[in-house]
This record gives structure tokens, C-alpha cells and sequence, in this order.
């Protein structure tokens, strides 16, 4: 049976970045405070109190996105302090390795609750990146890079996700994984885990009838829709108490890169210029 690897909480981001490259994940002991999880998990109770299920209307999907899991998008709006969290210096660091390269500017893909409740059956193991067509063009480029800290404990029987390590550099985009080539990512609230876009994942089987909670942030390359529409989740109003970098990771800036032998933007025009108009005090 193999393992994620696990790295202490003073690891550097090229440490991390060095990991994900080589087995496509890994998870970070304590990545974040105590203080800071127990902040946000009080936050977001509320809204996860008054989650409703969706009706994802395909058979398919209901079965991919769990019949008994809790999904809740839009953290910067449910939980003030999630912002910390989206612009942690290490955390971004790692995006700057992964994703800058292929496209100067990246965006906040996903903020997201993932909570596996008692009965949830294991979600298909999958990679995130192949949401854009772009994946089956470029295939060894990264398109995206998630991440999850553990809200609560991750384990064996409440649903801990399920990594393949080395996936990612597979040759075969359509080789099946063998069940001694997936491991368990089983951490302590408030480690995380990194799992690139081309890595092969997916949801656990929860049999503990204890909610395994997912604190979920994923970054994209910047010419890329994100896979959460930010500007329907948040206001200018709330995203005028944010911090500019903030707010350039949500879409409220316009994105062009001419460096690096890229020759991309510009994108996401306010009429013609750039959105951060809106946010000058002294226009």
C-alpha cells in the first residue's frame, strides 16, 4: 500500500512544490493555526446548518458529487477570515512554481466546503484538470492546483481523500489505478494537502458516520473561466475591504502577461481598462 507524503509545518513552498513534482501530492502537517480553524469552522456553521442539497440532475453527477456530502462555495463571503487562508504566503508561493510559468497572472478557481457526512460511498477517482479542454490539448501543462485544509481530522473510515501518488507523470491518461497504488490522505485538522491538476483523486468512503469537513482553495491559470463565479458570490462592496492582491485572485483586475515568452490578455475588461477603476478612492 502506498502513502502521501507528509512534510513538517515549517516546510518551505519550494519544499512542497519539490514533492508535488515528484508524486503529484502531499500533504503539510499544521498548515495552519489552531486559532485560525477554529475561527473559520465556527464561521461557516451557520452556513452549513442551512445547507440544502442540490439537484445536480444527472445520475452521473449526483453520484460523482455525493449523496451525502456537503457543498458550499464562496467561503470568502461565508467566513471573514478565509481570506487569510487564500492569500497564505506559502500557499501562494506554491501557485508562483506551478502555475505563474504557463501564465504570469493566476485566479482563485475554487473555494469550496466539502463535507463528507456518514454513508457517502468513494467519489471516482478523477484529475481536476480535466474540467478544461485545454488538458487533453496541452497534456503537460498544469492547468490548476487544488488544495485542502483538513477542517476536521481526515480519516481511514470517515472519508479521507484518496490519492495516486505518481499519477500524474502516467503515460497512459487511461490507465485505471490498482487499489495498492492509491493512498489515504489521512492528516490532523489543519494540516493540508496539495494535490495537483493532473493527479488522480477522489472523495473516501465515510463509514465513521463522523462529518470529515475539507476547507477547499484551488488556483488556475489566469486565462482560464474559473470553475466558481466569484462576482456572483461576492459584491464591490465587500471586495473594496479586501486587500488589492485579494481581490486581482477573484477576477477584479484585468489580466494581461507579455513576459516570459507568453503573449496573453488583455481579459476581463471594465470598460476598457482595468476593473481595479472601481476600487481608486480618488477617481
Amino acid at each position: 500500500m502506498t502513502h502521501v507524503t507528509h512534510l513538517p509545518a515549517s516546510s518551505s513552498a519550494s519544499d512542497i512544490v519539490a514533492v508535488i513534482e515528484e508524486h503529484g501530492a502531499v500533504i503539510v502537517d499544521n498548515f495552519v493555526s489552531a486559532e485560525w480553524l477554529s475561527q473559520f469552522n465556527r464561521a461557516i456553521q451557520t452556513s452549513i446548518d442551512s445547507y440544502k442539497p442540490y439537484d445536480y440532475g444527472e445520475p452521473e453527477a449526483m453520484e460523482f458529487l455525493g449523496y451525502n456530502t456537503v457543498r458550499l462555495n464562496g467561503l470568502v463571503s461565508k467566513a471573514d477570515n478565509y481570506v487569510e487562508l487564500m492569500l497564505d504566503e506559502r500557499l501562494l508561493g506554491v501557485m508562483d512554481a506551478l502555475l505563474a510559468p504557463s501564465c504570469g497572472q493566476y485566479l482563485l478557481n475554487s473555494s469550496e466546503i466539502i463535507e463528507i457526512h456518514g454513508g457517502e460511498t468513494a467519489q471516482e477517482l478523477h484529475v481536476d484538470d480535466m474540467i478544461w479542454p485545454g488538458h487533453f490539448w496541452m497534456p503537460g501543462r498544469m492547468l490548476q492546483c487544488n488544495s485542502m485544509v483538513a477542517g476536521t481530522d481526515f480519516t481511514e473510515a470517515n472519508g479521507a481523500t484518496q490519492v495516486v501518488p505518481g499519477s500524474h507523470l502516467w503515460e497512459d491518461p487511461e490507465r485505471t489505478a490498482r487499489p495498492s497504488e492509491i493512498a489515504r490522505a489521512v492528516m490532523s485538522a489543519g494540516s493540508i494537502v496539495f494535490v495537483g491538476g493532473k493527479t488522480l483523486h477522489g472523495g473516501g468512503t465515510n463509514i465513521s458516520g463522523t462529518a470529515r469537513r475539507a476547507i477547499v482553495t484551488s488556483f488556475v491559470l489566469g486565462w482560464l473561466r474559473t470553475q466558481e463565479n466569484h462576482f456572483l458570490h461576492t459584491t464591490l462592496e465587500q471586495a473594496k475591504t479586501w486587500p488589492t492582491r485579494a481581490r486581482q485572485l477573484l477576477g477584479y483586475d484585468l489580466y494581461s502577461h507579455y513576459e516570459d515568452g507568453l503573449m496573453a490578455g488583455p481579459l476581463g475588461y471594465y470598460e476598457y481598462g482595468s476593473p481595479e477603476v472601481l476600487f481608486d478612492e480618488s477617481a
